[in-house]
């Protein structure tokens, strides 16, 4: 889009983040108010993804729903770093409104009923196959992987696949995806350990949230040479 249109999403994501997903981190899943510092970085990334969401991609139907989210992930990863809690009153609304964005956004930017059927199997192949991966990862070490990151997993896929042209390069995305949220993870990990002195749990919800972001901001220099 053109740089108003960038700058006008950066405006509304700084007002979204300070109004929407700063209350949302500090009551869901219980009452935890967040320092004033804290909540004013929230609303101004949260202004950053708008923008960066807005300069990528070039009409609002396709703009909007990735507004919703880039702030469900941000959201979800404070409140896993705060919380070690990825909350389902976050995680299935924004679900829920996502799904049905994608599917009238689908239908409105593509002229044939057939190609816009096609489209949203790709985005449900995208979303039952990343929470098939990680349930697979759930069942065999629950303690490394979270039901919740499993359920969040349904959001991740389904804004990967949309980005697909076909059901192989929907499933690369994920897996592109999932690859660079473990190198993140592994990062953050040994960040933690540093900075604690020692091991232990740390939420893998943000580099899985961080990961899904950057390729939905990348996507085309991964599937553009695929069938």
């Amino acid at each position: 889009m053109d740089a108003p249109a960038v700058a006008l999403s950066a405006v509304l994501g700084l007002v979204a983040g300070w109004f929407v997903v700063v209350p949302v981190a500090e009551r869901i899943p219980e009452p935890s108010p967040l320092p004033r510092r804290a909540a004013i970085a929230i609303a101004i990334v949260n202004a950053v993804l708008w923008a960066a969401d807005a300069n990528k991609f070039p009409r609002w139907w396709i703009v909007v729903p990735y507004f919703i989210v880039f702030s469900t992930l941000l959201a979800v990863s404070v409140v896993d770093l705060r919380l070690y809690r990825i909350p389902d009153r976050i995680v299935f609304p924004a679900l829920g409104a996502t799904s049905v964005m994608v599917v009238v956004s689908t239908f409105v930017v593509l002229s044939s009923n057939g190609g816009a059927l096609e489209v949203l199997e790709y985005a449900a192949a995208g979303m039952f196959g990343y929470f098939a991966i990680l349930f697979l990862f759930h069942l065999v070490y629950p303690r490394g992987m979270g039901f919740g990151d499993v359920k969040l997993a349904l959001l991740m896929g389904l804004s990967l696949g949309w980005l697909g042209h076909s059901i192989f390069s929907a499933l690369y995305l994920v897996l592109i995806a999932l690859f660079l949220g473990c190198l993140f993870g592994i990062g953050f990990g040994l960040a933690m350990r540093l900075v604690r002195g020692r091991g232990g749990a740390f939420p893998f919800g943000p580099a899985l949230a961080l990961a899904t972001i950057y390729v939905i901001l990348t996507f085309d220099r991964y599937i553009s040479n695929l069938p």
